[in-house]
C-alpha cells in the first residue's frame, strides 16, 4: 500500500500520479495547479491543539488519534488508500508545513509515526524537487540595521509636510 504525507506546494503533486487527501482544518488559498480530492477533517489536529510546543502537540495529538481508535484511524485511510487505487493513483495525505526545515514540524510525520506503531503501515514523506525554504534567522547587525522606528500620526504628517505647526498668534 503506498500512502505519502507531503506540503500542498509541493510541485510534484501536480505530475497526476496522486491522490491528494488535505488532512489540515483549512485548504490553500494559493494556487496549487492539481485537485485536491478529499479533506479528512478527521486527521487534522483541533483548532485549539494550535500554537502548542511540539512536545505537548504529539501528546495531545496522538490522544485525539487513541481516542478515534486504531480501527477507526485504519478504516478512514484504508477507504482513502481504496479511492486513490480506484483512481489509478497514490494518496498523499497533505498539509501546509515544509518539514525539510528542521524547525517546522508538522502533524503529517505525527499521523505517520502513529499509523506505524499502531497499524504497521509505513507512510513516507513525498520527495520534494524543490529546494527547502529554511527560513534564515537574521544576525543582530542585519537587525540593528533594518529595525524600524514607530511613527505617530503628527509624525507622519510632519514628515509629508501635511501639516505644519506653528507658534500661536497673540492678540493684544
Amino acid at each position: 500500500m503506498a500512502i505519502w504525507t507531503s506540503r500542498y506546494s509541493n510541485k510534484e503533486l501536480q505530475n497526476g500520479k496522486y491522490y491528494s487527501v488535505g488532512i489540515s482544518l483549512g485548504r490553500p488559498k494559493f494556487n496549487i495547479n492539481y485537485r485536491i480530492q478529499e479533506q479528512c477533517y478527521d486527521l487534522a489536529p483541533a483548532r485549539w491543539m494550535w500554537g502548542k510546543e511540539l512536545e505537548d502537540f504529539k501528546r495531545m495529538y496522538f490522544s485525539k488519534l487513541d481516542a478515534m481508535g486504531v480501527d477507526k484511524v485504519q478504516a478512514i485511510l484504508q477507504k482513502l488508500h481504496n479511492d486513490a487505487k480506484a483512481n489509478g493513483q497514490d494518496l498523499v495525505l497533505l498539509c501546509f508545513e515544509d518539514v525539510r526545515d528542521p524547525k517546522d514540524w508538522c502533524h503529517r510525520t505525527m499521523l505517520a509515526e502513529w499509523v506505524k506503531k499502531r497499524i504497521g503501515w509505513d507512510i513516507k514523506e513525498l520527495p520534494n524537487p524543490q529546494p527547502p525554504k529554511i527560513k534564515r534567522k537574521k544576525t543582530e547587525s542585519e537587525n540593528e540595521n533594518n529595525e524600524y522606528q514607530q511613527l505617530s500620526l503628527f509624525d507622519i504628517c510632519n514628515a509629508l509636510s501635511l501639516i505644519h505647526i506653528s507658534e500661536p498668534t497673540r492678540r493684544t
